[in-house]
């Protein structure tokens, strides 16, 4: 735990964080509260659009990745919030022009003016390739006229927007002269001290199953005029004549406006696997206290596999998206990160990887709680009610399989390099070996049979073998070597079909390997070892159950206000 993590934990059990949700306030108040917790964050200096990759010291990425997965373990609105407007800086900062990074980029690092991002459209969804929305060049004013040509082409889920966003950068197709030149980023005012400006439409997207405090709008244009400074113009133009140009030819345009979406996977991807590891402390330490059967939970060895299953996925993400940051840094060195497919591809299958292991350690250790853990106070329940969501936004981790997997093809010896530097990290681990195989064999079925399942197995096994390869580096005591050998023969189990297929794996094999599973899961816990290997922050601990007098403590709270005594 680095000493600003520890800040950011003192911050987040201080007075204006104190209850996550507080159950007085209705859904916009609360959607209020959450901008205003962002902003107290932003101007804290814990997150900030100049703490992105290639934007300032390479060295402190780590750590404000880190960051911003305890926060959204606190609470993933916020970090919605906080991702929301900053891949809406990113779009501007990545695409502006010297004049307007002048005129924009400050209000952006200040959060000044809450800035939307407005990519998905309600028919298109992830296929952003087709997104309708355009804005036509009007020569008589030379200005740009924004239109939403249906209402299935209304921008949807756009964070920040429904009460207080003020600006959204909108991926948009450009019409000059009659031409469609694709797509471009335009900077679209919405807002004017506090009203709706003409030309806009701000819908709900609204309720939503999780992320309440997320304040999602769907956005629909009908005319809205916006000076041509409105276009982003570091490679596109429209000079006195009404003539368009680009250094890009078209395909390469609408590459160029997806280069944002490198980092915005990395959010939800931490945050999924900082949530993962708060729920797994609190199941601990629960699992410590509760009484069954004459003896704590945690001295039953099938709720001790269960558990370590648990708390190896969330370890395993945690150090998969400690890889990935390094990696980042590493490549950032040698060009725009931005621009890197093979980070992009990497990135993705961390995404799938990472939230899909949070829905399943999520919902184990809500259950691993019993009913105290549906409780809301006890923050496992909230926690996977909102990352549900995770393996859709960001990209949908199924279509981010297929890119991947056509990114890797592209660039095979670069991507295997990276995967052969992983397990080069985890050579004394016999499973280690078998993924970095079943990598190989999964990558090569897509290229034989087209993107498929193939592609979203492959994402995960990617995920994985990048978890190993940096644990296995970095454990320092028996439990953590352990708990690695335990998730290590898990994720071969996973994978045990395409390893019996492609001849890397036999029926002995797989049996030793469930052996070892096994063995290792059902061993005895010291709790205090495992939370410290959990290393959650005491801060973000609010639950009643992760307390030695939980019972007490939840009496209390469900007696609070009833005008009758807990103990009568």
């Amino acid at each position: 735990m680095t000493q600003r993590e520890e800040e950011l934990a003192r911050v987040l059990s201080g007075p204006e964080f104190a209850t996550i949700r507080p159950d007085d306030l209705s859904v916009r108040d609360y959607s209020l509260l959450t901008l205003r917790r962002a902003r107290l964050l932003n101007g804290a200096g814990f997150a900030a659009n100049s703490l992105w990759l290639g934007r300032g010291d390479s060295d402190r990425f780590p750590e404000f990745l880190r960051t911003m997965g305890w926060i959204g373990a606190y609470d993933l609105s916020l970090l919605n919030v906080l991702v929301s407007h900053q891949i809406a800086g990113d779009a501007l900062l990545s695409h502006a022009g010297a004049e307007q990074l002048g005129s924009w980029a400050a209000e952006i690092d200040s959060m000044e003016r809450m800035y939307c991002f407005a990519g998905s459209e309600l028919l298109a969804g992830s296929d952003l390739k087709q997104v309708r929305t355009v804005a036509t060049y009007d020569p008589r004013d030379r200005t740009l006229v924004l239109d939403t040509p249906r209402p299935a082409d209304s921008k949807v889920w756009t964070g920040n927007s429904l009460h207080s966003g003020d600006v959204a950068m909108v991926l948009s197709r450009l019409v000059v002269g009659g031409r469609d030149e694709g797509h471009h980023w335009l900077r679209v005012p919405l807002r004017a001290d506090g009203r709706v400006l003409p030309g806009v439409r701000i819908g709900r997207a609204e309720p939503k199953g999780g992320v309440t405090a997320n304040q999602t709008g769907v956005l629909t244009f009908s005319g809205h005029r916006l000076p041509l400074s409105a276009l982003m113009n570091r490679w596109a133009s429209i000079d006195e004549e009404g003539r368009y140009s680009s250094p890009l030819p078209r395909h390469r345009r609408f590459e160029e406006c997806l280069a944002t979406f490198t980092h915005e996977r990395l959010f939800p991807s931490v945050g999924a696997a900082y949530a993962q590891l708060l729920a797994c402390a609190i199941t601990t330490r629960f699992a410590a206290v509760k009484q069954t059967f004459g003896r704590p939970l945690l001295g039953h060895e099938h709720y001790r596999m269960r558990l370590t299953a648990a708390v190896g996925r969330s370890l395993g993400a945690r150090h998969a998206m400690a890889a990935l940051s390094g990696i980042a840094v590493a490549r950032s060195a040698q060009g725009a990160p931005a621009r890197d497919q093979v980070l992009h591809a990497l990135i993705s299958c961390g995404k799938s990887g990472s939230t899909g292991d949070a829905r399943t350690t999520l919902a184990e250790t809500r259950e691993l709680c019993g009913g105290l853990g549906y409780h809301d106070a006890n923050q496992i329940a909230p926690l996977l009610h909102d990352y549900e969501i995770a393996v859709t936004f960001g990209g949908d981790n199924t279509v981010l399989g297929y890119q991947a997997t056509r990114f890797a093809l592209r660039h095979r010896a670069d991507f295997d390099k990276v995967l052969d530097e992983a397990a080069a990290g985890a050579t004394r681990l016999d499973a280690a070996r078998v993924l970095r195989a079943v990598c190989y064999a999964l990558l090569d079925r897509v290229e034989r049979d087209g993107a498929g399942e193939a592609s979203a197995q492959w994402s995960r096994a990617v995920h994985q073998m990048l978890a190993l390869g940096h644990w296995a580096r970095e454990a320092a005591n028996p439990l953590s070597e352990r708990l690695l050998g335990q998730y290590a023969a898990a994720c071969v189990l996973e994978h045990a079909l395409t390893g019996l297929r492609a001849g890397i794996l036999d029926q002995d094999a797989l049996l030793g390997f469930e052996a070892a599973r096994h063995e290792a899961a059902g061993a005895s816990l010291d709790a205090d070892a495992l939370l410290r290997e959990l290393a959650v922050p005491e801060g973000l601990i609010s639950a009643p159950i992760a307390h030695p007098d939980f019972a007490e403590r939840h009496a209390a709270v469900a007696h609070a206000g009833s005008g009758q005594p807990a103990h009568p």
